[in-house]
C-alpha cells in the first residue's frame, strides 16, 4: 500500500515539481489563516467607511447595501466554478491566484471615480475571495483528522473577529486621519504576499487525514457524487441554518457602523473602534467557548456539534432583539455583544461538520455549494433588504401611517428619512428558522458523519455514498 502522503495516490501538486513545498500542516494553517484575516480586514474596512463612500458617491441606502453585497454576489455566483476546479487541480496555484486578484482589486477600490467602478471592483474582489473560500477548508480537513477539525475550523475562523475588528479600526482611523481611499492600499498590498506563500504550503492530497490511498484521476468525482449532496439531509440543514446566521451576522456586518454613526449619533472613529472591538471580543470568546462546548457536549451525543448550534442560535434571538431597540448606547451595544458571542459560536463546530459529512474527494465541492447557499439566501440578501426596509419605513407616508406609528412607539423612529432600526429588526424572524434548522439536521448527523467516513476509506465509493 502506497502512503498517502507520495505517489500516484496523491490528488496534489507535491511531486509535479510546479513550486517548491514548506512542509507541515501547521505551516499551512497559520497561512491560510492570514488569508482569512486580511479577507476580512478588507471586507470590514469596506463597511467602516460606508458613510464615507456614501457622501462620496451620493449614493442612497440601497444603492450603497447593494455596494455592500456586489462581491459577495460575484463571490456566490463563482463558489460552484472553483469547487469543481478545487477536486481537480493545483490547490496551491488557485490559492495563489485568488489571493493576488483580491488583493489587486481591493486596492483598485480606492481608484473609483464613479459607482459603476466602485461595483467592478468590488464584484472582482469577489472571485479571488471564492477561491481560498472554497479550497482553503477542503485542504485543512485533509492536513488535519476529523478528531481535531473542530479545533481547526474554530482556529481558522478565528481571523472573521479578529479581521472584523481590525476592518473597523484601521478603516475608521485611517478615513477619519487621511482619506477614506486610503485604506484601501493600507488592507490590499499584505494580500500579495500572503498569495505568494500560498504556492509554498504543503498539499498533502484528498482524503489524505483519512488514509485515503487511491485518489488521483480515476477519484475526481462525477456529476453523479455532486448531485448526491443533495440527498444528505445533514449537509443540507447545517447549510440552511449558517444561511440564517451569516443572513443575521452579515447583515450587522454591514449596517452596524452605519447604524452607530446615524441613528446613534457616533463618529465613524468611535463607531469602528467600538464595534470593531466588540466584534473581536465576541469572535474570540464565541469560538473558543462553542468549540469547547460542542466538544465537551460530543462526550454525550453524536448530535452534539449542530444542538450547540441551534442552543446558541436561540439564546442570541432576545439579545439581538433588544439590543437593537434599546436607545441608549452602552446597554446597546452590551446586549449585541451577547448576541455576537452566541452567532461567532457556531462558526467552528458547523464547518466542521460539512467537512465530516461530505466524502473527501468532494470536499471543494461540498464548501463550494455550502457557501453559494449561504451567501445566496444570507449576507447577499441581508443588506440590501436591511437598506430597502430603511428607505422604506423612512419614507414620511409610512412612517406616518399605523404601522410606523406602533414602530415608532417601539422605538423604532426614523432618522433623516431612513429607518435603519425597522431594517436591523429584519434579521430577528430569520435567526428563528436558523435554530430551527440546526435542530433538524442534528437529527441526520450521527447516520450521515458514519457514511461519510465510510466513504473516504472504501474502494466502493459510489455504493457508499448512495447508501448501497
Amino acid at each position: 500500500m502506497q502512503s498517502p502522503t507520495s505517489g500516484p495516490a496523491v490528488a496534489s501538486d507535491q511531486e509535479s515539481g510546479i513550486v517548491p513545498t514548506l512542509t507541515g500542516a501547521r505551516f499551512a494553517l497559520w497561512v491560510l489563516f492570514s488569508m482569512n484575516l486580511l479577507n476580512y480586514i478588507d471586507r470590514y474596512s469596506f463597511f467602516a467607511v460606508g458613510t464615507h463612500i456614501k457622501d462620496a458617491l451620493q449614493i442612497n441606502d440601497f444603492r450603497l447595501g447593494l455596494l455592500n453585497s456586489s462581491f459577495m454576489i460575484v463571490y456566490t455566483i463563482a463558489s460552484p466554478l472553483v469547487g469543481w476546479f478545487g477536486d481537480r487541480y493545483s490547490r496551491r496555484v488557485m490559492l495563489a491566484l485568488g489571493v493576488g486578484l483580491w488583493s489587486v482589486a481591493t486596492v483598485g477600490t480606492a481608484f473609483s471615480q464613479t459607482y459603476q467602478q466602485m461595483f467592478l471592483w468590488r464584484s472582482l474582489l469577489g472571485i479571488g475571495e471564492a477561491t481560498y473560500g472554497v479550497i482553503a477548508p477542503a485542504l485543512l480537513a485533509d492536513l488535519f483528522p476529523p478528531k481535531q477539525r473542530g479545533r481547526v475550523m474554530g482556529l481558522y475562523f478565528l481571523a472573521l473577529p479578529l479581521g472584523g475588528a481590525l476592518g473597523y479600526g484601521i478603516g475608521g482611523w485611517v478615513a477619519d486621519a487621511w482619506h477614506w481611499r486610503a485604506a484601501f492600499w493600507v488592507v490590499g498590498l499584505p494580500g500579495l504576499l500572503v498569495a505568494l506563500l500560498g504556492l509554498v504550503i504543503q498539499d498533502p492530497g484528498r482524503g489524505a487525514s483519512e488514509g485515503k490511498t487511491h485518489a488521483g484521476k480515476a477519484d475526481r468525482p462525477t456529476i453523479r457524487d455532486y448531485l448526491a449532496l443533495f440527498r444528505n439531509r445533514t449537509f443540507l440543514w447545517n447549510t440552511a441554518g449558517m444561511a440564517a446566521v451569516t443572513f443575521a451576522s452579515g447583515g450587522y456586518a454591514a449596517w452596524g457602523s452605519t447604524f452607530y454613526q446615524s441613528v446613534r449619533g457616533m463618529s465613524a472613529k468611535s463607531a469602528g473602534l467600538w464595534i470593531g472591538g466588540l466584534t473581536a471580543v465576541a469572535g474570540l470568546l464565541g469560538i473558543a467557548c462553542g468549540t469547547w462546548f460542542a466538544d465537551f457536549l460530543f462526550k454525550f451525543t453524536r448530535r452534539a456539534y449542530l444542538l450547540m448550534a441551534c442552543l446558541a442560535v436561540l439564546i442570541a434571538i432576545p439579545f439581538a432583539l433588544l439590543g437593537i431597540l434599546d436607545p441608549d448606547l452602552v446597554t446597546s451595544l452590551g446586549l449585541l455583544f451577547v448576541a455576537m458571542v452566541m452567532l461567532a459560536s457556531v462558526l467552528g463546530p458547523c464547518n466542521a461538520v460539512t467537512a465530516n459529512v461530505v466524502p473527501s474527494n468532494q470536499r471543494a465541492a461540498g464548501y463550494a455549494l455550502s457557501i453559494f447557499l449561504i451567501h445566496l439566501l444570507g449576507d447577499i440578501s441581508s443588506p440590501i433588504l436591511i437598506g430597502t426596509i430603511s428607505d422604506l419605513f423612512g419614507d414620511p407616508s409610512i412612517a406616518s401611517s399605523a404601522i410606523g406609528e406602533m414602530l415608532a412607539s417601539l422605538g423604532a423612529k426614523p432618522v433623516r428619512e431612513s429607518n435603519l432600526i425597522v431594517g436591523m429588526l429584519s434579521v430577528v424572524p430569520v435567526m428563528i428558522f436558523g435554530s430551527l434548522f440546526f435542530y433538524f439536521g442534528s437529527r441526520h448527523l450521527p447516520e450521515d458523519q458514519a457514511r461519510a467516513e465510510q466513504y473516504s476509506s472504501s474502494d466502493d465509493s459510489a455504493g457508499v455514498l448512495l447508501g448501497h
